[in-house]
């Protein structure tokens, strides 16, 4: 049995519900079916920002990052995780003000250090030539996990299957977890050649594994069933759409989880959720 529900045993459990399970089809081994995984793991991950979307407004402070940027000809680089921005200030402290790219300075102006831009997953100072490390307080936001077969292993060392995103440092902090071989890790580096660097285990090719959510592990029982619901809605070959009891049941599954681990302390102060799991006309889930 997995330590964490990290992805690979998420998906047993979301085949588990919809009536589709087998140890080759949870591994990949076997494609046969009408659900595959690529499709179940879009829905985990859909599941993991909803309710990250719903417990950072109630515990914004479990996901606060401070990080220190240094400027490369006055673009830093946001992190991987980055969500939303807090705060972003200076060597001294001083924050620095967000313009839009219509107020950006002139070709021949000097321009500002004080004042930054967005551009992608940039920030761009106003004045050029810059390299100083600045300050960055930001909500961080969950990434996508997956599971599948270890491609290569060594010691301290796996490449991750085909469906892991081949961008550097993607994964860097997070957990990863063995089932096959019954071991956790922490990913130190993570390569676009799909290779992650770990702390002391040696992976072993074929061995089954799954990145673990980056929501608090207390709400992790809320992500199988909830990917469950959008499977069961939306797919066309479900038999059984979700009727108001399912809706009903994981509701009641939320509102109790939230209640205890939010210090929410009554049960009004988290009504406001519920409309969103409420089955409107056609039945479809808005």
């Amino acid at each position: 049995m997995s330590t964490y529900k990290n992805c690979f045993a998420l998906v047993a459990s979301v085949r588990h519900a919809i009536g589709e399970f087998s140890e080759a089809k949870v591994r990949g081994e076997d494609t046969l079916g009408g659900y595959n995984n690529d499709y179940i793991v879009e829905k985990i991950n859909s599941a993991i920002r909803e309710l990250y979307a719903i417990i950072s407004r109630r515990v914004p402070d479990l996901f606060l990052e401070e990080s220190s940027l240094t400027a490369v000809s006055s673009v830093f680089t946001l992190p991987w995780n980055f969500g939303r921005l807090i705060s972003f200030k200076d060597e001294y402290g001083v924050k620095v003000t967000p313009i839009t790219d219509d107020e950006r300075r002139l070709v021949n102006a000097t321009g500002s250090d004080m004042i930054y831009r967005r551009v992608g997953n940039t920030l761009v100072l106003d004045k050029a030539g810059i390299s100083k490390t600045y300050t960055l307080n930001y909500m961080r936001k969950p990434r996508d996990i997956h599971h599948g077969l270890v491609v290569a292993g060594s010691a301290g060392s796996m490449t991750f299957c085909t469906q892991a995103p081949k961008v550097a440092d993607y994964f860097n902090g997070m957990v990863v977890e063995d089932v096959t071989a019954d071991w956790v890790d922490i990913v130190s580096d993570y390569s676009a050649a799909r290779v992650a660097t770990i702390a002391t285990e040696t992976p072993v090719k074929n061995d089954a594994y799954g990145l673990v959510p980056e929501i608090p592990d207390w709400s992790h029982i809320l992500i199988a069933p909830r990917a469950t619901l959008m499977i069961r809605q939306e797919h066309p070959l479900t038999k059984r759409r979700p009727a108001t009891q399912d809706y009903n049941e994981y509701r009641e599954l939320l509102r109790t989880t939230l209640l205890e681990f939010t210090q929410e302390s009554e049960d009004h102060e988290v009504a406001d959720i519920f409309s969103d799991y409420t089955p409107k006309a056609g039945g479809i889930l808005i």
